[in-house]
């Protein structure tokens, strides 16, 4: 996990320590997980990211990226394919496409309130959100941000691609 939300799961006089331990309800616990902190590089920045963890043991191939907000330590994973190019899940930060793809954001009326009740920081959300944007729009061609939250959205990028017709039948 993010060393922020380790902290705040693991360290009683975290601020957001009583709150995160909430967040993990027994269920979560009751396999006994090893909460292991990522290593974190304070300079480590991606495409405007400040604060990117790398998973102990896999390089820069998965990379936590500190998404605040839904809760103190939130973040996205970052997987960089064979081609060079990025998959970010951002998990909690969005539900909904359009609060990402669009300007002005814009929310699914279902998924709002649970989303209201779920954050601990709602600015940090909107930042969170509006970062998330500046990514798509400007990296783009190197980076595709995903909430698997988001069923449409799931859908479009798990959905193979036909092939194109070919151009003389028989082909």
């Amino acid at each position: 996990m993010h060393p922020a939300e380790y902290r705040a799961v693991t360290g009683p006089t975290d601020p957001h320590h009583r709150h995160s331990l909430d967040r993990f309800l027994p269920a979560h616990r009751a396999h006994g997980p090893l909460l292991t902190p990522a290593v974190a590089d304070g300079s480590a920045e991606r495409f405007g990211f400040p604060g990117v963890a790398r998973v102990a043991g896999l390089a820069d191939e998965v990379l936590l990226v500190p998404l605040p907000g839904h809760s103190a330590g939130h973040a996205g994973v970052a997987v960089r394919d064979g081609a060079g190019r990025w998959l970010l899940h951002a998990g909690d930060a969005y539900m909904y496409h359009s609060e990402i793809e669009r300007t002005p954001p814009s929310a699914h009326p279902a998924f709002a309130p649970v989303q209201q009740g779920a954050q601990t920081d709602a600015e940090a959300v909107r930042a969170t959100r509006g970062r998330l944007r500046a990514l798509r729009r400007d990296h783009g061609d190197r980076v595709t941000v995903f909430s698997a939250h988001d069923p449409w959205e799931w859908a479009r990028l798990t959905t193979p691609t036909p092939l194109p017709a070919p151009a003389h039948p028989g082909d």
